[in-house]
């Protein structure tokens, strides 16, 4: 037993706990469809003083009656049951079980799973601060409930007579489980993780920033024993972590943190979705599937090592040496950020290339001329693979000590493409986790043949948050609209303060015409709802734009 004073890691934490005691399962729904069988089950989880954990969970499989490597599924722990996310496993030939780690939810939900009353906190509306917080030792926390949870789980997979083979795939806070599991069981094949890879005591505290936070025991004790990254060296399968460089809930940063801290005789692969925030690109879908059926051992197949990106500065002029697999190549890419410590904020944009005759033997080299004045940059590199697949580098960061102060004017140009812009994907509907780039956001033609950029869920740009970019109180926005129908037409400056974000509106309505209409907005236009306008300029770090008609965007100037 442990003593509530103990300081415990992850070896200890997990040291004495076994999945000992009988399942106990009991099938309360089946249906068939589509060549896939859903079942769903109630099955025993650990015991607690007051009694037993009972667990909802959803095998998915092929309805052959054959033999299916299997996956546990463990997702976000706030979203319901999904049959979309976790049909595209089945579809691919695995048995899927996912469970239900919310628990109790005031409202909706029949089946869940039902935590006894001395682990309350383990359903996710009773939380409190056993989420956050070890106030007396890491047992007594709600992660530690429902990652026993998912050592259950993975006991009833093993037992499952049509089950081979067995991963895990965590989703967001999923994720950060997933971690604390691929580092405690034996026997697992892989593991895939997508957003969460720790650092959950570190949120809204950047890496880079001069801020750090308020450390007592209580943290001290999360941080040591809950926390995914700490975890990450005691990784027993291979790993395939994705993630959106703009997630604002899960830190790209830190999450490279996390990647360095993986014992390097483990085999790990890592891709970054450029400028997505909730969702990821196809490409790390085509990643998982490739990843899954190599060490499934369904193919020979696998996903290429990391790529290798240095960086020498020469005056306001950035080189940029990128070392990768060559076979196959279908696209590189190094993408540069100017000076922006959150991540979740920056403004991605492709470098251009410089040399690329040695692209053969694995070598290109790009080049960068810094437009601000910024302390820093910030790159990292995707490789493209014509079967689909994608790779990164890891994140580098050069201290530049400012370059040629010099203000920015163009915010955005269709010339350069997506270049500057992405879509605005909090605004999508879609109840997965992948989207392909090319149905969220497109260049589009308008009057003259001259091209635009437009989203049916809206337009982002992060440059206001570089320092070339930065708004004051004589700022004015000018943009070209292009609409063929009826628009009216929203804009919105983001700002950020205290880890809260506001937003400032300015609404046009436009008449439909096969022209170009130039926009000119002067700063104080921009309003919240109350009316008020923008007092802290410095804050301001995006514009959205957005509209139910479609439309087409080009030459967003800042003067």
């Amino acid at each position: 037993m442990f003593d509530s004073t103990d300081f415990l890691t992850p070896v200890s934490l997990w040291k004495e706990f076994n999945c000992d005691e009988p399942l106990q399962a009991s099938k309360i729904g089946e249906m068939r469809y589509d060549n896939i069988a859903y079942v769903e089950y109630y099955f025993s989880g650990r015991s607690t003083k007051s009694g037993r954990v009972r667990i909802y969970g959803l095998y998915v499989t092929p309805d052959d009656n054959k033999k299916h490597s299997a996956l546990l599924y463990i997702p976000e722990i706030t979203e319901k049951m999904s049959y979309e996310q976790i049909n595209e496993y089945a579809k691919l030939g695995y048995s899927v079980l996912a469970v239900d780690l919310y628990g109790k939810r005031e409202e909706g939900a029949d089946n869940f799973t039902a935590y006894p009353e001395d682990v309350a906190y383990a359903n996710y509306e009773q939380r409190g601060r056993h989420a956050d917080f070890v106030e007396t030792n890491a047992t007594e926390t709600s992660e530690y409930e429902w990652v026993a949870v998912c050592k259950y789980a993975l006991k009833f997979l093993r037992s499952m007579e049509d089950v081979d083979k067995i991963g895990i795939i965590g989703v967001k806070n999923g994720a950060n489980l997933a971690w604390q599991v691929a580092a405690t069981e034996d026997g697992l094949s892989m593991a895939v993780m997508l957003f969460g890879a720790g650092w959950s005591a570190y949120r809204g505290i950047n890496k880079f920033s001069d801020k750090d936070i308020e450390m007592d025991d209580e943290r001290r004790k999360f941080i040591a024993a809950v926390d995914a990254h700490a975890y990450a060296q005691y990784v027993r399968c291979p790993i395939l972590y994705l993630t959106a460089t703009n997630s604002d809930s899960f830190d790209f940063d830190r999450a490279n943190d996390t990647l360095a801290r993986i014992n390097p005789e483990m085999e790990y692969s890592f891709n970054y979705a450029p400028n997505f925030n909730v969702y990821l690109d196809e490409h790390c879908k085509k990643d998982i599937e490739v990843f899954l059926k190599n060490n499934f051992g369904q193919s020979d197949k696998c996903l290429a090592k990391a790529p290798k990106l240095t960086a020498e500065q020469s005056n306001s002029y950035l080189s940029f040496e990128l070392n990768f697999e060559p076979n196959e190549v279908e696209e590189c890419k190094v993408f540069l950020n100017e000076g922006v410590l959150d991540p979740s904020v920056r403004n991605w944009v492709s470098c251009p290339i410089k040399d690329s005759s040695r692209a053969d033997e694995g070598e290109m080299e790009f080049e960068y001329v810094v437009n601000g004045n910024p302390e820093q940059v910030f790159a990292f590199a995707v490789v493209r693979y014509k079967g689909g697949t994608s790779v990164s580098s890891k994140l580098i960061r050069k201290k530049t000590g400012g370059i040629l102060p010099k203000r920015a004017n163009l915010i955005y140009s269709s010339k350069n493409g997506l270049d500057g812009i992405t879509f605005y994907d909090k605004n999508n509907t879609n109840s997965g986790i992948f989207e392909n780039l090319a149905d969220c956001i497109q260049t589009v033609k308008g009057a003259d043949g001259i091209e635009g950029v437009y989203s049916r869920y809206g337009i982002v740009s992060y440059k206001f948050g570089e320092p070339a970019c930065k708004l004051d109180e004589n700022s004015i926005i000018k943009l070209d609209v292009y609409n063929d129908e009826y628009c009216l037409l929203t804009l919105t400056l983001v700002a950020k303060a205290d880890g809260e974000n506001r937003e400032f509106y300015y609404s046009k309505e436009l008449g439909a015409g096969n022209i170009w209409k130039n926009i000119v907005i002067n700063i104080s236009e921009f309003k919240t709802i109350e009316g008020m306008g923008i007092r802290n300029f410095g804050d301001i770090f995006a514009l959205r734009i957005n509209s139910e008609s479609r439309y087409a965007i080009n030459n967003i100037l800042l003067i």
